[in-house]
């Protein structure tokens, strides 16, 4: 696993099991919401026990793609 794909599954783990956006994944590890980031969240989606679906964010309410762990 990279060192992204690992930084970014503590912070969903972490906020689990509260959605998180991409915009807020990329603001709050100071990445770039690039493809590169994209692909990273939907690497995790198919990892068991994640969910990636449309939905508002719990840290900026916005409604769009989110990523969550399972409680």
């Amino acid at each position: 696993m990279t060192a992204v794909f690992d930084t970014v599954r503590r912070l969903v783990e972490r906020l689990g099991p509260a959605p998180i956006c991409d915009a807020c994944v990329a603001e709050r590890l100071a990445l770039p919401a690039d493809d590169a980031l994209h692909a990273v969240l939907g690497e995790l989606a198919v990892e068991r026990g994640f969910d990636r679906e449309r939905g508002p964010c719990s840290l900026c309410d916005t409604q769009g793609s989110v990523i969550r762990k399972q409680g």
